[in-house]
């Protein structure tokens, strides 16, 4: 041992007692030992004030005892803890840089090593389980902040509390039931003398599954002459896939339900699963004071592009509601996207009905259209730039020049009223009309093939844009085959995947190494950040590729961060940091354009810092820090060497 470590080993053995240090080997602990200052605090001293901005020191004490205080508005300083030898302190501003939020002041005479940021960051890089520790810290700070953030007020519009209301407020307590072995005549009475549209099918108060009209008439009438379809029982014609919600669920979460499955009536269930209630999508609508919600039925209704346009105010009339309501960016982006989708199924009808009318005849064969970027991850909140594309059948060679016109004149159309409705046309021609992205099963199989023997930085950036696509409309079976014929290719090809990763690693993320938030420089964006490719791009891309190598269909980044999670990919720890941040990110996002759209401008992306109140701007910094984090360990699984 050289004469340097024996005057350091009295730090070294009295950092073993403190938790997470004790983690440490002892080389690292010489490091430690080596960079720590050390203050003695009188008693009464305060080592920090409530308000002061961040040491970027975290506090250990040795010796002593101090108190931690929190002064309200009057003055009025109130005891909420105490730190003892062994014990840290500071660490939620220490990892934050946020002001103060107690004061700290020494009861008796105190010692307190100081270990400074920079260190502390070095040893949580070369030492994972040490890094653990404080990642579970910061991670239950960032939630209490975001929880905060989430409440806040300021950012909302006036709204109607319609969706304030709770499950309960509006649901049908006394449901209509049957039971499974009931004869399919007597249901329909119970139907006709109660004047409801729907039984719900029960067995010892369980629900077992709901019969609606259109189960009725579908299955009885439709399906079988009236005398042998009066032999049918409840559970036979009954829809088993019932969708459930809590009473004490906000009713958005209803409506939400019922649009994204298509269906006209949620059950209420207990926390033990017993039927307790039903919900219509009447009962929601009457729930509100305006007529918002009847823009689900206005869109089916709707005839022309034109009828369509009309209704646009009323879609971002439900999303200021759910900000409102404090709806997660999950159920935010999964019914802004459901709203986009019907919308874009009905241009589509409406395009082909005018090829027919036109002239064009129906599709020469079957095709689907397929949507990209963050609508194929169902993340939409806006009315984003297009990202589209059509899969048509294989035709003959001599067919296909016919059959590719076809669907680029159907493409243009398509886009033409997509364009109308107000999602713009993709600057880099990412559209239907564009044969690069409108080609046969085989031409797609191809291209794909081509993308990756040739990784060019263009083929590259076009994988980008192409692997999160999503099925829209047409025939399904043309998406299921293709979408397979990615995943076996993808999947393993340790290649390409480590060509996405080091696409992604190029570009880094605006975290300076003193953890504050870089922003642009440029005239037109200056002391500004573009959310979305600084920072958001970071987590989808780095999702992705994890999601191409285990093989996973879903697209959308929360729910393939959940089944990373699921496979032991990735530690829960992380998962839950990354999730969190963005999480922080997109509602970032979504309350900015907000903002923008209330004040007639167009939603960009960006945002300005120095705009933001020190909760939001704490929150933004974690995030790009955790997204930052994220590139690292991509890299390391993917063993990038750069």
């Amino acid at each position: 041992m050289s004469i340097k470590d024996v005057n350091l080993q009295p730090k070294v053995d009295v950092l073993r007692k403190f938790k997470p240090f004790n983690l440490l080997d002892d080389a690292l602990l010489f490091k430690v030992a080596a960079s720590l200052g050390e203050e003695i605090y009188p008693a009464g001293a305060y080592i920090g004030r409530q308000g002061e901005t961040s040491k970027h020191v975290l506090f250990l004490v040795v010796d002593g005892k101090v108190e931690i205080t929190v002064s309200d508005k009057s003055g009025h300083e109130f005891v909420t803890g105490y730190r003892r030898p062994y014990e840290f302190m500071g660490e939620a501003v220490f990892l934050s840089g946020e002001e103060y939020p107690a004061s700290a002041r020494a009861v008796i005479d105190t010692r307190c090593f100081l270990l400074p940021q920079e260190v502390f960051e070095e040893i949580t890089i070369e030492n994972p389980d040490f890094a653990a520790f404080f990642t579970r810290l910061l991670t239950e700070r960032i939630k209490i902040l975001y929880q905060k953030f989430f409440n806040e007020d300021e950012y909302l519009p006036d709204q109607d509390q319609g969706f304030r209301k709770r499950v309960s407020d509006i649901m049908a307590s006394k449901v209509v039931t049957c039971l499974p072995g009931d004869n399919v005549r007597r249901i329909a009475e119970i139907m006709v003398s109660k004047g409801v549209s729907s039984v719900v099918v029960v067995e010892q108060d369980t629900p077992l599954g709901i019969i609606t009209e259109k189960d009725l008439v579908a299955k009885v009438v439709l399906e079988a002459d009236l005398q042998s379809g009066a032999r049918l029982t409840a559970g036979e014609i009954m829809s088993r896939a019932i969708i459930t919600v809590k009473p004490q669920d906000f009713t958005y979460r209803a409506f939400l339900l019922m649009v994204k499955h298509r269906i006209k009536h949620v059950v209420v269930v207990d926390g033990e699963g017993r039927l307790v209630g039903i919900v219509s999508m009447r009962d929601v609508i009457k729930s509100r004071r305006t007529g918002s919600l009847a823009v689900v039925n206005r869109i089916e209704s709707s005839s022309t592009i034109e009828e369509l346009c009309g209704l646009s105010p009323e879609v971002d009339q439900v999303l200021q509601a759910l900000l409102v309501e404090r709806a997660t960016v999950a159920e935010i982006t999964s019914l802004i996207t459901e709203f986009y989708d019907r919308i874009t199924r009905k241009i589509i009808h409406i395009s082909e009905q005018a090829m027919i009318e036109e002239g064009y005849g129906p599709p020469p064969v079957g095709y689907c259209w397929i949507t990209m970027g963050s609508s194929g991850r169902k993340e939409q909140y806006s009315r984003t730039d297009q990202d589209n594309g059509i899969i048509y059948e294989d035709v003959p060679k001599e067919k296909d020049e016919i059959v590719k016109n076809y669907f680029l004149t159907l493409g243009e159309k398509v886009v033409a009223g997509l364009e109308q409705y107000g999602f713009r046309r993709c600057k880099g021609g990412v559209m239907a009309n564009n044969e690069l992205w409108c080609r046969s099963f085989r031409s797609w199989r191809q291209t794909i093939n081509e993308w990756i023997n040739d990784l060019q930085p263009q083929n590259v950036r076009l994988m980008t844009i192409f692997l999160d696509f999503r099925y829209l409309y047409g025939k399904k079976s043309l998406y299921d085959l293709l979408r397979n014929f990615v995943i076996r290719n993808f999947r393993n090809s340790f290649v390409v995947l480590n060509f996405l990763v080091q696409d992604n690693l190029g570009k880094k993320v605006p975290i300076s190494l003193f953890r504050h938030v870089q922003t642009e420089r440029t005239k037109e964006h200056r002391h500004e950040l573009n959310l979305k490719s600084s920072a958001c791009v970071h987590v989808v891309d780095c999702t992705r590729v994890f999601a191409l190598r285990e093989g996973l269909l879903v697209t959308n980044t929360f729910e393939r961060l959940e089944e990373i999670g699921k496979r032991g990919i990735l530690k829960e720890k992380d998962i839950e940091y990354i999730t969190l941040a963005y999480e922080t990110l997109m509602m970032l996002r979504i309350r900015e354009a907000m903002a923008k759209m209330r004040k007639g401008l167009q939603p960009d992306n960006y945002i300005n810092p120095r705009l933001l109140t020190n909760r939001e701007y704490s929150l933004l910094r974690e995030a790009l820090i955790m997204v930052s984090r994220l590139q690292g360990i991509t890299e390391s699984h993917f063993k990038i060497i750069r």
